[in-house]
């Protein structure tokens, strides 16, 4: 089976990367991804060849990630103890699976705008997503020819992504037009069709999947609590104030449970898309509280 050419993948869209070779990499889900390159900076089901390819890429979820990740790190960058293991969204979640799975080598943790465990309101929300990407003709059970494909599904999907990626007050108060642009239809074109127009349906689908499961619980036997109990990285819980995506209560839920952590909500307005830096002041909040991190240890 031959692999899709998507340029939106490619070093002129994300910059110039490495391929770290970390070998055989077995995923949670009972399969192995044989020959398995991580990349980064100083791969996914539309670029894989064999029996897991397209329709067929195994599932991979958050802990393979880390996995992953730990490999590369240790194994080929010679990289043993972490000072701090940042990440937004999804990469929060995967923030904290590294201070779970790793405790002793993860000295600070930010998940900034994620949860430790996907709530069910996420899981209902992103099925959604998935239904509207699979039910296109063109989806061909994931076998389509090419990425363009799926244009209509794609386009389906930036307007869900509207209801719930940006929030209420962002369309009330016409917030799209401090980003230049003249109406709510044009944001939605401009902005959100263009972002994911250029992807990959089944690399979407293969995110959603893990953002559907991603859950450090199954480290201790389910209990959230008890897992999160065991993190001994400084951690800064950092939600934002407006996302529907991740609610500050969800994220403040899982701080409670984190020794020694702090809250530090990031008061913006333009819900979970304020994490695209389209508001100067998300980012100020965010380098102050990262100073403060950095400095408490």
């Amino acid at each position: 089976m031959s692999v899709i050419e998507n340029a939106y993948y490619s070093a002129a869209n994300h910059g110039e990367f490495t391929l770290g070779d970390i070998g055989d990499l077995m995923l949670e889900d009972s399969a192995t991804l044989r020959g398995c390159h991580l990349a980064y900076q100083d791969a996914s089901p539309h670029n894989v060849v064999g029996p897991y390819a397209r329709a067929r890429f195994p599932r991979v979820c958050i802990g393979d990630d880390v996995v992953a990740q730990e490999r590369l790190l240790r194994e080929v960058l010679g990289i043993e103890e972490i000072a701090l293991v940042i990440g937004a969204s999804m990469g929060a979640q995967q923030a904290y699976e590294w201070a779970v799975r790793f405790p002793d080598r993860v000295r600070r943790a930010a998940p900034i705008a994620g949860t430790a465990r996907t709530f069910e309101h996420d899981r209902i929300w992103v099925q959604t997503l998935v239904d509207t990407m699979r039910c296109d003709a063109a989806y061909a059970d994931g076998w389509y020819r090419q990425s363009s494909d799926m244009s209509a599904a794609l386009r389906r999907h930036a307007g869900l992504i509207a209801l719930h990626f940006l929030s209420n007050d962002f369309w009330t108060a016409c917030r799209w037009r401090t980003l230049g642009f003249s109406s709510s239809e044009d944001f939605i074109i401009g902005f959100l069709e263009a972002a994911f127009q250029p992807m990959d349906a089944g690399d979407l689908l293969s995110q959603a999947w893990k953002w559907q499961h991603a859950d450090v619980s199954r480290h201790a036997g389910g209990k959230l609590a008890a897992a999160l109990a065991t993190i001994t990285a400084k951690t800064f819980v950092m939600p934002i104030s407006s996302d529907q995506v991740f609610p500050p209560e969800d994220c403040a839920a899982d701080q409670a449970l984190i020794p020694g952590s702090e809250l530090r909500v990031i008061e913006d307005v333009y819900g979970h898309v304020s994490l695209f830096g389209v508001n100067p002041s998300f980012n100020e909040q965010l380098d102050a509280a990262l100073t403060d991190l950095w400095a408490a240890i």
